[in-house]
Parts: C-alpha cells; sequence; structure tokens
C-alpha cells in the first residue's frame, strides 16, 4: 500500500470505529432512536468502503480507457436508478399517502430527471 492509501484506509476505519460504536451505543441508551442523519451516515460509510475496495489498488485502472468507461457506465446506470425511484416513490406519495402535497419530493424528481440533459448540454457545447 502507498502511504496515502494507507492513509485513507486508517482514517476511514477510524471514523468507521467511532461513529459505528456510536451507533451501537443508541442500542443501550432506552429511547433512542436512528433518525435520517444517522441513516445517510452509515449509507455514506457503506458506499466510502465500497469504493475504497473498487479501486484501492487499482488507481492506475481508473485513469485509463476501461476505468473511465466503468465509471461513465456506472453513473448512467446510477441517475437511472435514481429517477426510477424517485417516480415509483412519488407515485406512491401521490396516490397513497399525501395526494400529491409533498412538494420537496416532485422538486427533487425534477431535478434529478433535467440534470442528466443538462450536463450533457454543458459537456457538449464545452467541447464544441
Amino acid at each position: 500500500m502507498k502511504r496515502m492509501e494507507l492513509f485513507s484506509f486508517l482514517f476511514l476505519l477510524i471514523v468507521t470505529l467511532y461513529f459505528g460504536g456510536t451507533l451501537l451505543s443508541y442500542m443501550k441508551i432506552e429511547g433512542a432512536t436512528i433518525g435520517v442523519t444517522e441513516w445517510f451516515l452509515m449509507i455514506s460509510l457503506l458506499v466510502a468502503w465500497g469504493q475504497f475496495f473498487t479501486w484501492r489498488t487499482r488507481n492506475e485502472v481508473k485513469k485509463d480507457e476501461m476505468g473511465k468507461q466503468i465509471i461513465k457506465n456506472s453513473a448512467h446506470m446510477s441517475y437511472n436508478i435514481v429517477i426510477i425511484t424517485l417516480f415509483i416513490l412519488w407515485i406512491i406519495d401521490f396516490f397513497f399517502i399525501n395526494n400529491g402535497k409533498n412538494y420537496t419530493l416532485f422538486i427533487a424528481l425534477c431535478i434529478a430527471y433535467i440534470t442528466y440533459p443538462v450536463i450533457q448540454f454543458v459537456l457538449m457545447k464545452k467541447q464544441v
């Protein structure tokens, strides 16, 4: 391992142990619940570990053509999954929960839907 990889690994390990211990202590505290912040933290740590194990020893692959293609395909697939998920959640909310009064979810769906075409347009104009 290179020095930066070792530092990244140790930092991620320390952060995981600290916040993991904090989240485990919630089980001992009576009446404590895991809220949105804690869920976001757990997902962030999961993503960080996933990125670390995906690219840690293959830094040169990340920079070559195959790595760029993997990143491009995964970004496009992630975008489609997010759009479909937000759309399904909006439909469930619209018909079954709030009768369409959850404007935040609708705005998130609209922003997610328009992001990819806008980014493509900007990048195309930048290249031409």
